[in-house]
């Protein structure tokens, strides 16, 4: 049910709804050393008055013009878009311009624009929300402008209900977009797309022409006053979304609160990679960072006020992966917190913190732990969005936020008063910070007096920062990503990926093909089309073990050996002996089965290698001297040769099997633990016990230590796909991990597998 928000009675100093936070440049043109004798205060430049309310469009710091020195973007609720010169504030050739939906009708701003190069022609085009429930009768949408003030498309929302009345009966207009657009690449096609959320009870992602991309929108049954973060945080080079909105009870979400969750494009397909659920409304707007300095990120988002719940009140932490909430998190504040969280590192050990402001008056840096800071008493709500930066060039960053009545600064160490720039306007947006190129740093604030109805902006020439600011606007920078500023691709210094699966294809249990996963104690897991036969875990004597698996030629079946050499069958895998009982210089370590599944061999840890079926006995290393023990074997595709891995590294073959070199004499930060060859039988990968892989002979397609994971897993096997142009790599945790074409198809991690895995086999 579309549930529109009441406008909030115009009283002085009061925040009224949401918040939206600012938007600066995120790349700075150079940072100088801090020059302690050269600090002071943001010293005002221009200030600017003029009829209407800006509630709560941010300022966007970008270069429009081309000139390479950023302007200043903001909308107004009079429904123009403004483009300023920072010397003076003044609007630059070509703007303002009006936001028109629908051509010939200004529509009221709410949101904040964002800036970005939408065709990769080297020139910025401007995306402005339009939208608000301070006005009737108004079309809800985007429309973009190139740099000139041209519209290059427009595009207007569904018709629900009626914003300005706060009804759910439709009214002829697209209703409106408070989400502040996003723009980054969600498609995979290497042009950004834009996202924003709609009242109009749907995510939307459109195209640069502004055409909804396939799968899209998204209903979500309810409106979205969040705007999106923009992280690639699987490596498959689209980005996935983060976004939050409300829910009432009824439809077929039937839940009463509101309602986090992540977006992933795929194919044409929008799934829903997880979702939180909260008590209260989400209006905030969330951030993306690595807040606890474990190298892995989490999501940041505060709460709202419809249902006026705990959890409007409380800041939440998730991690980016798969939404498990962050350690020490939610955190409770004394009031709603529709600020949007700002993170960045506000005390100097490193390690992002996160300021948030919220209507009990206070504005707080919370630690990644939950753990608080400190918190300062701003003396009323805040409802602004705070930045991050050093904003009197002493070093240190600083914290920027407005409140019902004044814009302050305050030291990010420890929350102690800075300088108090403004009073008796109220603020909602965010402020911007920037690197204007030769006319020097700059602040930009933006504020709204209630009952004379007029907005104020004002300039700041700032001393030059001591370090480049963590978090200069809301969305951290003019595309809005919410999150660092290479979007995940790749991934930043020093920061890795949870995920348990860092390439994921949509799992398809549908497909003719798949695989099986086999535990220690004999499990066997089945994935994708592969069918289950049945475990050995119930068939294993006390003291004995699984060591290896591997399916049957014909794919309707498999083998599991031993530890103490026997084959148990599944499916149509037929037994033709087994090494149970046999006395032996060194237990059976793993198997190969022949092309016809009339045979197989298996293998010993002294390289011995015994035959049975119409498996051809073509040598061994059994009573040789080894320098380390022999722990895998592959058939040649023939059947009528293999290969023999030693721990070193070492490669030994055998009949028709070729040698193509080996990691033996390497010096290896893991040893080597097993083997995988493809169906042509011309190369072979071996794979470390991190999980390195090293080709020979074939193409090399990616290992587990490059796949950015915060805690890679130990390797255990690796198994090619049926073409040979990739392969999976199995991890002791159950975790299966593609490369190349493969095809992910599901994993273990977390479910029980005795005391780890142990082998995979890929149904033929």
């Amino acid at each position: 049910m579309h549930r529109p928000r009441p406008k909030v009675a115009p009283v002085r100093s009061r925040a009224a709804r949401i918040v939206l936070a600012v938007t600066v440049v995120a790349a700075a043109l150079g940072v100088p050393g801090a020059d302690p004798a050269a600090a002071a205060p943001p010293q005002l430049e221009w200030s600017h008055t003029y009829g209407g309310w800006n509630r709560s469009s941010s300022p966007t710091v970008a270069d429009v013009n081309g000139d390479g020195v950023p302007e200043v973007v903001h909308g107004h609720q009079d429904g123009w878009l403004r483009v300023l010169d920072i010397r003076t504030g003044q609007n630059i050739g070509h703007w303002p311009q009006p936001v028109s939906v629908r051509p010939g009708t200004a529509v009221a701003v709410d949101g904040s624009p964002a800036v970005g190069d939408l065709d990769r022609d080297g020139a910025a085009e401007i995306v402005a929300p339009a939208g608000t429930t301070w006005k009737a009768n108004q079309p809800g949408g985007v429309v973009v402008f190139r740099r000139d003030g041209s519209v290059r498309c427009r595009f207007e929302t569904r018709d629900y209900g009626n914003v300005a009345a706060g009804t759910g009966t439709p009214d002829g207009y697209g209703d409106g977009v408070f989400s502040s657009p996003a723009l980054g690449d969600v498609d995979g096609d290497t042009y950004p797309d834009i996202v924003f959320g709609g009242w109009d009870l749907h995510v939307h992602a459109l195209d640069r022409n502004c055409r909804e991309l396939p799968g899209f929108p998204y209903n979500v049954e309810d409106s979205t006053w969040s705007s999106p973060a923009l992280y690639d945080v699987d490596g498959d080079g689209r980005m996935e979304i983060f976004i939050g909105s409300d829910q009432f009870a009824g439809g077929f979400i039937d839940w009463s609160g509101g309602e986090f969750r992540a977006l992933d494009w795929a194919g044409g397909t929008v799934r829903e990679l997880w979702k939180r659920r909260v008590d209260d409304v989400i209006h905030s707007s969330p951030a993306i960072g690595d807040i606890d300095g474990d190298g892995g990120l989490e999501v940041v988002v505060g709460g709202g006020n419809f249902y006026n719940r705990a959890d409007g009140r409380r800041v939440h932490a998730f991690n980016i992966g798969d939404g498990s909430t962050q350690g020490g998190f939610p955190y409770t504040t004394g009031g709603t917190t529709l600020s949007s969280p700002a993170l960045g590192d506000v005390n100097g050990d490193g390690i992002a913190e996160v300021v948030i402001g919220s209507h009990d008056g206070r504005v707080r840096a919370i630690r990644g732990n939950g753990q608080l800071l400190w918190e300062r008493d701003l003396g009323g709500p805040v409802g602004g969005s705070p930045i991050v930066a050093d904003l009197n060039g002493d070093g240190h960053n600083d914290v920027g936020v407005g409140n019902n009545w004044a814009f302050h600064v305050v030291d990010g160490r420890n929350g102690a008063p800075v300088t108090t720039l403004n009073t008796w306007v109220s603020y909602e947006a965010a402020a911007a910070v920037g690197n204007f190129g030769p006319h020097g740093w700059w602040l930009v604030v933006s504020g709204f007096d209630t009952p004379n109805r007029t907005t104020t902006i004002q300039g700041f020439r700032l001393s030059p920062p001591g370090r480049t600011p963590p978090w200069p606007m809301f969305r951290f920078d003019a595309r809005h990503y919410g999150a660092p500023p290479s979007g995940g691709n790749p991934l930043p210094p020093g920061q890795c990926a949870r995920s348990s699966n860092p390439r994921p294809a949509p799992s398809d249990a549908s497909a003719p093909r798949g695989y099986w996963v086999l535990g220690y104690d004999g499990a066997v897991f089945a994935f994708g089309g592969a069918p289950f036969h049945g475990s050995a875990s119930g068939r294993l004597f006390p003291g004995e073990h699984a060591v290896a698996m591997q399916a049957s030629p014909t794919g309707n079946g498999y083998y599991v050996l031993s530890s103490a050499g026997r084959v148990l069958t599944f499916g149509d895998a037929r037994s033709h002996g087994s090494m149970a009982g046999v006395p032996l210089a060194g237990p059976i370590v793993g198997m190969a089965p022949t092309p016809g599944n009339r045979g197989y061999w298996l293998l010993g840890s002294d390289g011995g290698v015994f035959s049975f079926g119409d498996a051809r006995f073509y040598g061994s290393m059994g009573g040789r001297p080894l320098v380390a023990p022999v722990i895998a074997m592959a058939a040649t595709p023939t059947g009528r040769g293999y290969w023999l891995l030693a721990a070193d590294g070492g490669v030994f073959s055998f009949g028709d099997a070729r040698f193509y070199g080996s990691t033996g004499g390497m010096r290896l930060a893991a040893p080597v633990i097993s083997m995988g060859v493809p169906p042509s039988g011309r190369g072979y990968w071996l794979v470390a016990r991190d999980g390195g892989v090293f080709s020979f002979g074939v193409p090399f397609h990616g290992s587990l230590p490059g796949t950015g994971l915060c805690r890679t897993p130990l390797g255990v096997q690796l198994r090619p796909t049926l073409t040979g142009g990739g392969y999976y790599v199995l991890s002791i945790d159950g975790g299966v991990y593609a490369f190349g074409d493969a095809k992910y198809k599901g994993a273990l991690p977390g479910l029980p597998l005795g005391r780890h895995a142990v082998d995979m086999a890929v149904r033929p």
